[in-house]
């Protein structure tokens, strides 16, 4: 390296007019760079003047030329690297598990699956035991209110009672068909004794009213052959001596006398008194 000496003032003047150049005017980078070079040109001519003049001269007060020159304004910012490889993975502790996000739209509807097996019969809940207890309340509930209008009619009518059997008189006379109909609009049936009390009970309405009794019971359907309503063969009989005797081939129906409460083969279609039971 080769040392040189010159006048201070050289550089302090270069200096000088380039700041004050850029001081007044607004230059480009490019054209600073441009002005600092063309300002180290002539420095640089300076100090070659001065090497030729000073080269035999005792080196005293030198300096090196590149520890002594200009500084230069800084550079720009080079350009991006091309990118480096993947690194590898951290060796860190795993991060905790982030929140759950949004629900996503519903998916469509899968197929519908096979039947599974059928389980076993569960035990009866309490609900189902008390709607059986009400309803078997109200079904002994209905059958009492029947049996009051039963006794109630039999008050109002002066009926009379056998056992669980009450027995009241219309005193309406018709033949047998419409006097079924006219005790079935009471909720009962004509009268039809199945032994010697009800018999009697029977006995005494058709007294009081002096008119015979049909009674519910006919051989409609074979002949000899008599029956109760519901179609059960008779059970108890209290036929007067020489009956029944089908006199003229249409005597179908039964009515009681009113003298010994005995019974006689009828006409269905004649008329007699009507005694429903209840």
């Amino acid at each position: 390296m080769v040392s040189l000496g010159w006048s201070p003032s050289l550089l302090f003047r270069s200096n000088k007019l380039l700041q004050l150049v850029t001081s007044k005017y607004f230059l480009p980078v490019s054209t600073m760079y441009l002005l600092q070079l063309f300002m180290a040109l002539v420095v640089g001519t300076s100090l070659e003047d001065t090497i030729v003049s000073e080269s035999s001269r005792p080196e005293t007060n030198t300096c090196p030329v590149m520890a002594c020159g200009i500084p230069g304004l800084p550079g720009r910012d080079g350009r991006d690297g091309n990118k480096g490889e993947k690194g590898d993975q951290g060796v860190g502790q795993k991060g905790q598990q982030g929140s759950p996000g949004k629900a996503g739209p519903l998916g469509p509807t899968g197929m519908q699956g096979s039947p599974g097996a059928k389980g076993q019969k569960g035990e009866t809940a309490a609900t189902d035991v008390v709607q059986k207890q009400v309803t078997a309340l109200e079904n002994r509930l209905q059958a009492l209110q029947a049996e009051f209008n039963r006794y109630k009619n039999v008050v109002l009518l002066q009926g009379l009672t056998v056992g669980q059997k009450a027995f009241f008189s219309t005193h309406q006379h018709a033949n047998f068909a419409n006097g079924r109909a006219l005790c079935a609009k009471a909720e009962a049936i004509m009268a039809c004794p199945k032994n010697s009390a009800e018999n009697a009970a029977v006995h005494e309405l058709a007294r009081r009213d002096s008119k015979i009794v049909f009674l519910d019971i006919a051989d409609i359907q074979t002949e000899g052959r008599f029956k109760y309503a519901n179609g059960e063969l008779v059970s108890y009989t209290n036929w007067k001596a020489g009956e029944p005797n089908d006199s003229g081939g249409n005597e179908d129906c039964v009515t009681m006398y009113t003298e010994n409460g005995q019974w006689n083969d009828y006409n269905c279609n004649e008329k007699a008194l009507i005694i429903c039971e209840f």
